[in-house]
């Protein structure tokens, strides 16, 4: 299995003829860390480096790419109240294990992809001010 270097960055107006992609996700390669190299877009792109993340080769539920940055939410069932609730967490890297980890937003309790099962892609820190309050 081959693992996907893949990136994305919130594109920064520079040239005229890229205005339309103004605060838009660029998608693709990292060329360096202020700077997207896009195959969708045929070209290298300047991103916002505070908002460069990885993609962290795993799928939501609904297919979608998941990143480094992003939040995801997972249902929890609650036997002995008879409801369900969503629980949130950040994906982000963690040195001590050497792994993108999903953070727990209220109790800061992290854990392995692998171990929350199936995840759904609520928001991301950067374009979700008052999921980001939650966050910290």
């Amino acid at each position: 299995m081959s693992r996907v270097n893949k990136y994305r960055g919130i594109h920064i107006h520079v040239h005229p003829q890229n205005k339309h992609l103004n605060r838009r996700w660029v998608y693709g390669y990292l060329a360096d860390e202020n700077h997207i190299n896009s195959p969708e877009l045929e070209g290298e792109f300047l991103v916002d480096k505070d908002t460069v993340g990885q993609y962290i080769d795993v799928k939501d539920k609904n297919g979608k790419e998941v990143y480094e940055g992003d939040i995801v939410r997972k249902i929890e069932s609650y036997a002995i109240l008879w409801k369900s609730a969503y629980s949130f967490y950040l994906i982000e890297w963690n040195d001590k294990k050497c792994a993108f980890v999903a953070r727990n937003t209220v109790s800061n309790e992290t854990f392995l992809l692998y171990e929350l099962g199936e995840i759904e892609v609520f928001g991301n820190v950067y374009e979700n001010a008052d999921l980001v309050k939650e966050v910290d």
